[in-house]
């Protein structure tokens, strides 16, 4: 019967040797052949008709190979599994392994002998601290901002007479000014306010219908693209695209368009909340955007407490591991190791990430977290998210059916999984650990998001360097 047996080196490494007997490989080699013998097609023989001995020849060392392979690693895993050994990485061949002797025709014990790294026995350390609960004070500024934005949004276009403001869009019946002092191309240019370079405003801003304006064309958008300009600035049509067009022009307002405020009636407000909405006038849109900003930020202020325990957790439980078992295992999963990145700054990024996991796995068995598959799709459709660019601009349909073709890809299905577990751990250890709040302005909570992502830029090239 085959044997696997367990010699512990020291406290973080061990040696698996697994002893494969002939007696239970001969079986399932056996069958193999057997399975090969009846549907091969080789010439001279009926098909099935195959005598063993030439199957054996044929194809023996290769269906012994995968036999052995597989049986091999169904005693290890059952094993390890059986054993409930907490082991880093997976075990890897001994440098002292012998070359098997695949003879299918005489099968001998087969010893095949692996090295092991062992997570080391800690207690989690850390939660006893006191952390800081940012609490964001609301900016009524910003309430009023969105405020203002909305009532644009729901608000009508009309003509004006005078005073071009911020926001306004005019059109300018334009000449160009040629140097003998003669008019040369003409066209109507339309101007958004806010588009324009800050020097055209100065002329623009405060100017009537009818008055005139002179400047120069290449000035009027911060684009500097002379084909975008000939195109949409100047109209110049394919027929014409060979005309020559000098820069200075003299232009006359011919009109002025502004967009009014809107008022919080029933109409717009359902048209901005949808019909079955609740808010009434403007004091229910000043309720609800001023609860929307504290969620946001609330949000925020979790994010910076959930990343300040797992920092803390990260410095104060000072984890040993075994190094050597765990670059040589590293290297061994490289897709090249001629390129493998041994240095130590990779390896620290490494066994950063490595403790974290071991930390968050002793918390989730002692508070029995579980991650369903429902929390990885919601984690890739986060993660998505962040690369488009934002929640609100792509269809949850749409990013739905995205994230559950890319959680097919391995690796993708990895850093969601990852970034679900890290969640939940940390959203339990958010009400098992002691804060206390501390009332800062939105700006002060930005740059210390900022602080953490420029942090995690750091990290992340090492960790980029360790998966090459």
């Amino acid at each position: 019967m085959s044997t696997v047996v367990r010699e512990n080196v020291d406290q973080l490494n061990a040696k698996i040797t697994v002893t494969l007997k002939p007696e239970d490989i001969n079986p399932k080699l056996n069958t193999e052949l057997n399975k090969i013998k009846k549907t091969a097609s080789l010439k001279g023989f009926r098909k099935g008709k195959t005598p063993i001995g030439f199957i054996k020849k044929m194809y023996g060392q290769g269906v012994m190979s995968d036999v052995v392979n597989k049986m091999l690693q169904e005693e290890l895993s059952k094993y390890l599994q059986d054993e409930k050994i907490q082991f880093l990485g997976q075990p890897i061949p001994s440098d002292d392994q012998e070359q098997m002797d695949l003879n299918v025709n005489e099968v001998s014990d087969m010893v095949f002998k692996f090295d092991l790294g062992l997570a080391p026995e800690f207690e989690v350390k850390g939660l006893d601290n006191v952390f800081t609960y940012y609490d964001v004070a609301l900016d009524q500024k910003a309430v009023d901002e969105e405020i203002a934005n909305m009532q644009k949004q729901l608000g009508d276009r009309k003509e004006v007479e005078k005073d071009i403001e911020e926001g306004d869009f005019f059109k300018v019946d334009a000449e160009e000014i040629k140097e003998d002092g003669t008019s040369g191309w003409a066209t109507t240019i339309s101007l958004l306010y806010k588009s324009m370079t800050p020097e055209a405003q100065k002329l623009f801003l405060g100017k009537d219908k009818g008055d005139e304006v002179e400047f120069d064309v290449t000035q009027l958008e911060p684009k500097d693209d002379e084909a975008y300009m000939r195109k949409y600035i100047l109209n110049v049509t394919e027929a014409d695209e060979d005309t020559e067009i000098g820069n200075k022009f003299k232009g006359k307002i011919v009109e002025i368009q502004r967009v009014f405020p809107g008022e919080f009636n029933e109409e717009t407000l359902k048209k901005a909340f949808g019909e079955d909405t609740e808010i009434k006038d403007e004091a229910g849109v000043r309720e609800y955007i001023s609860g929307e900003m504290k969620k946001w930020s609330n949000r925020q202020s979790d994010s910076i407490l959930m990343r300040e325990i797992h920092d803390k957790l990260i410095e104060e439980n000072d984890l040993t591991f075994p190094k050597e078992f765990l670059q040589r295992w590293l290297k061994s999963g490289a897709e090249d190791p001629a390129k493998h990145d041994d240095s130590e700054e990779a390896y620290e990024g490494f066994v950063k990430g490595l403790k974290w996991r071991l930390i968050g796995n002793k918390l989730a068995d002692k508070h029995d977290i579980k991650v369903e598959e429902e929390d990885i799709l919601e984690s890739g459709k986060a993660n998505l998210r962040q690369m488009f660019g934002g929640g609100g601009q792509v269809d949850d349909a749409m990013i739905t059916q995205y994230a559950t073709q890319m959680l097919q890809q391995e690796e993708f299905y990895n850093r969601s999984y990852a970034s679900a577990f890290n969640d939940k751990v940390l959203m339990v250890l958010k009400d098992q650990v002691s804060t206390e709040k501390k009332e800062v302005a939105k700006e002060e909570l930005d740059q210390i998001i900022e602080s953490f992502r420029k942090a995690d830029e750091v990290a992340a090239v090492a960790e980029s360097a360790e998966e090459e």
